[in-house]
């Protein structure tokens, strides 16, 4: 544990996406009022410096924004999905989604797909490219044109075909399996207790729980309460809940009523990636002045990886920072199709210049 925050003001990175990685960010501040729960944890061989991970979003954690959020104190980052049939059919386009030529510290690529052969095929293929540390295998996702594959969170009502994937991709690798999934599929069918006992006796090395249904898709406050009683049936195996973690009050209640080993952050953290570093205690990146110089680094390291498409694809994170913006529907609707960066780079600068 670090006993004193760290010097902010002097990172180099803010100022130059291209910056080595510097991974002391990701240590807890000692005597933080998380300093007892956030720690470093072990996922099979792979050890993390702390257990907030970045949650998997599609369209939305690129390897900019991985890399941004480690740089802030995640200690862990998983990937957007990728289809294993993409992977087969070595799509270009899936390919340079889950590479990145900038360092993210530890990072999973998370796959899907419900064919245990071409999951463990598509493993292989990932593991081969030398870009990750371990291998996710998406549960939980509840879209339609993934679910109705059979994939996703439609496996939670097949566990026996869950824990067949989770071996054939742990026999293809030789990296840590993990999965996330849901509390089940529906309301009168919540079995994550069920699941979460058939995907560790097949060999997940961790799990981590959304604690929604596939019903509920993003709607609606998570449903903790069925998250309690699942460290006791993971046992060594690490344990992370996910679903409106937004605070450190979140963080405490979660850990008071369920034990888990880590948390995995989603939505909380866009649009505010120095949450990271908030639960983290570290102080010195809270201060207003080195807002904007993170909103400008994560959109010019997106101009870097993106290219020209990267205007559009930044916009999810742009109204994550303009929230509560007090010309915010205004200024939405002329940056809907916005893709000069120089007027969204002055968007930003009015904002955190107001707040």
């Amino acid at each position: 544990m670090s006993s004193d925050p760290l010097n902010f003001s002097s990172l180099p990175w803010i100022g130059n996406p291209s910056a080595s990685f510097d991974s002391s960010a990701q240590t807890v501040v000692e005597g933080s009022e998380l300093s007892k729960i956030i720690k470093p944890i072990k996922i099979g061989n792979v050890q993390l410096p702390n257990n907030l991970v970045l949650a998997p979003m599609a369209g939305v954690t690129d390897g900019s924004f991985r890399q941004l959020c480690a740089r802030l104190g995640a200690g862990y980052s998983v990937s957007e999905l990728a289809s294993c049939k993409a992977l087969q059919m070595r799509s270009s386009q899936t390919i340079d989604m889950i590479k990145f030529d900038g360092n993210t510290g530890a990072y999973a690529v998370q796959i899907f797909g419900s064919d245990p052969d071409l999951m463990a095929e598509a493993a292989a293929f990932v593991e081969s490219l030398n870009i990750c540390n371990i291998i996710d295998i998406n549960m939980g996702c509840p879209v339609s044109k993934v679910v109705k594959t059979g994939a996703g969170s439609a496996l939670m009502k097949t566990p026996d075909l869950a824990a067949n994937i989770i071996k054939a991709v742990s026999k293809s690798v030789n990296m840590p399996v993990t999965c996330k999934f849901r509390i089940g599929w529906n309301e009168s069918s919540i079995n994550v207790k069920e699941f979460a006992q058939a995907v560790i006796e097949a060999g997940a090395k961790a799990i981590t729980v959304h604690a929604r249904t596939r019903q509920a898709m993003y709607t609606g406050p998570a449903q903790w309460q069925y998250l309690e009683g699942i460290k006791e049936i993971a046992g060594a195996v690490p344990f992370i809940a996910n679903g409106d973690i937004t605070s450190k009050e979140n963080i405490l209640e979660l850990y008071e009523r369920t034990g888990c080993d880590g948390f995995m952050i989603g939505r909380g953290c866009v649009g505010k990636p120095w949450l990271f570093s908030e639960l983290l205690g570290h102080k010195e990146l809270l201060k207003p002045e080195l807002r904007f110089p993170i909103f400008r680094h994560q959109l010019v390291d997106m101009l870097m990886e993106h290219g020209s498409s990267a205007v559009p694809l930044f916009r999810v994170h742009l109204f994550g920072y303009l929230k509560n913006h007090p010309h915010s529907a205004s200024l939405r609707r002329s940056l809907c199709v916005e893709r000069n960066p120089n007027v969204v780079l002055q968007a930003g600068k009015d904002f955190f210049d107001m707040n």
